[in-house]
């Protein structure tokens, strides 16, 4: 069993999120909420900063106690991490996002959170529509 576990954890590491595509400083997250543009939508207010860093885009998630108990705020943090990482390599490069989600976001379904996620993108022109 153990080896099945690890193949398995071998096929899935490439979908991973990797490390430097994850925002995780606080200042970072600072900087964007200060100097960024926030579009706000119903589940979720999406913030993004171009950095002079020619750098892949990153990303970070913020759940409050108030979208739902600890399983449903990681269920919707997955969700936002893997709408982005399928988006990724069609964000200009060096801009930093951060998603707020909201209450409604731990009932909203997967296609939902997409769909607003792009349509935001497109608002920011951070994607064409």
């Amino acid at each position: 069993m153990t080896g099945l576990v690890s193949q398995f954890r071998g096929q899935m590491g490439g979908l991973a999120m990797p490390k430097p595509a994850r925002l995780s400083r606080r200042t970072e997250f600072e900087a964007v909420r200060d100097h960024g543009i926030a579009k706000h939508g119903k589940f979720m207010v999406l913030s993004g900063l171009l950095v002079e860093k020619p750098l892949p885009a990153r990303f970070g998630v913020v759940t409050s106690r108030r979208v739902g108990n600890a399983v449903e705020r990681n269920r919707a943090r997955r969700r936002l991490r893997e709408i982005f990482r399928l988006h990724r390599v069609f964000l200009p490069a060096g801009l930093w996002m951060v998603v707020v989600l909201r209450r409604a976001a731990a009932s909203a379904t997967f296609q939902a959170l997409a769909e607003e996620w792009r349509a935001l993108c497109v608002r920011a022109g951070y994607l064409k529509a």
